[in-house]
């Protein structure tokens, strides 16, 4: 576990993201950085993961691979690692969103070789 959140925090660092969080498929926290009530945001956050791949799937559109979210305070991006297990990035307004998206996928591809995340 200490591998997965050494490689979170590199993450936050070199995106300028300010929290994240890795949840299985059933919406169980593996672990989050800089989030207070990350058990109930990895809950939510794997029913909007659900639903949106119901979404695609029913539309004929393939998996979901990556989900981003906007809000008025900042960008939200979520990315499947492998499986059913995703990282969720929170970032704000003013990040570099072209980075964000491609640092996430680039890590969740690093992460998918966890023995812990296959």
């Amino acid at each position: 576990m200490n591998e997965i959140t050494t490689t979170l925090n590199d993450f936050l660092v070199s995106t300028k993201s300010t929290a994240a969080l890795i949840l299985n498929g059933k919406g169980k926290l593996i672990t989050s950085l800089n989030l207070d009530y990350g058990d109930s945001i990895a809950t939510m956050s794997a029913a909007i993961l659900s639903m949106s791949e119901k979404f695609l799937i029913d539309l004929e559109k393939g998996s979901l691979k990556q989900l981003y979210l906007k809000s008025a305070e900042g960008v939200i991006v979520g990315n499947k690692i492998s499986g059913s297990n995703f990282i969720v990035a929170f970032s704000k307004e003013g990040s570099n969103l072209a980075l964000l998206m491609r640092s996430t996928e680039e890590v969740s591809a690093e992460l998918s070789k966890n023995s812990l995340l296959k």
